[in-house]
């Protein structure tokens, strides 16, 4: 679990030019019992705050903390509109615990005349809930979240196709190919954005380049001993990225990328 004092130090380092930060990576943020804390030392700090959430702890309590502290985004993840197909994906997930406490953040907010935090519902499409697309905008305009995101799933080992690969591939990261396998429908090139746009760090500290290094495979720092800036025009970062601008398909974290 992040601790404080470590974060506090990397915002006291990084205030000056940070202005999105996203406080999620491979996990549930309102497990810490001190995140909205920390999102409200980020806000004081006049930094755009987003997290991501599965929606599970929006209790009455919890949604007033939220819209206390700053936060300026709030993803919800909510990957089907009944029970039977949502809990397929998210296994052991409660969707009607989802659903109230999306609704009961929606109607504070509004009594309370906020603007804050901005409400995103996400959607991985697959094939086991693509069929629900037309009840989902439905659903998604009445309880008037404010933007309703379709995004496609990544799926581990697609070369032998999946039964979450949609029908409909326009919403699929994987296409066909030729020899009766699945391939990649986007080219893999050797550019990527993200390498100088930002960077991931774990609970502990680790400097990852993106957050398809799930794993923290490809450790550029460590923020307990380095400073942000230190690590930033580290060897190590630099010749990480001289490999994805020379040849990206070496790099696994890179093999299963749409970017």
């Amino acid at each position: 679990m992040l601790q404080e004092q470590l974060f506090e130090k990397v915002i006291a380092e990084a205030k000056s030019h940070l202005s999105w930060l996203h406080l999620y990576f491979q996990g549930e943020p309102f497990l810490n019992p001190r995140f909205l804390e920390m999102v409200r030392f980020a806000d004081q700090h006049k930094i755009f705050t987003s997290t991501s959430t599965n929606a599970h702890y929006l209790d009455a309590q919890r949604v007033e903390e939220v819209l206390d502290s700053g936060l300026k985004q709030l993803i919800v993840s909510m990957d089907g509109i009944t029970q039977e197909v949502y809990e397929k994906y998210r296994v052991g997930g409660n969707l009607e615990k989802v659903q109230s406490g999306l609704a009961l953040l929606i109607q504070r907010r509004e009594e309370l005349n906020k603007s804050f935090p901005r409400i995103i519902l996400q959607f991985l499409v697959t094939g086991q809930n693509e069929h629900q697309l037309p009840a989902l905008k439905k659903w998604a305009e009445e309880r008037k979240v404010d933007e309703l995101q379709l995004k496609t799933t990544q799926i581990y080992e697609f070369e032998n196709g999946s039964e979450l690969i949609p029908t409909d591939l326009g919403y699929s990261r994987y296409i066909p190919a030729s020899d009766g396998k699945w391939k990649l429908k986007k080219k893999i090139e050797n550019k990527c954005w993200r390498m100088w746009q930002g960077a991931v760090v774990t609970w502990d500290g680790k400097v990852v380049p993106c957050c398809f290094d799930k794993d923290a495979e490809h450790v550029m720092g460590e923020l307990q001993s380095q400073s942000l800036a230190a690590v930033w025009s580290s060897q190590a970062y630099s010749l990480f990225r001289e490999q994805l601008l020379s040849d990206r398909s070496q790099l696994e974290i890179c093999k299963n990328c749409t970017e």
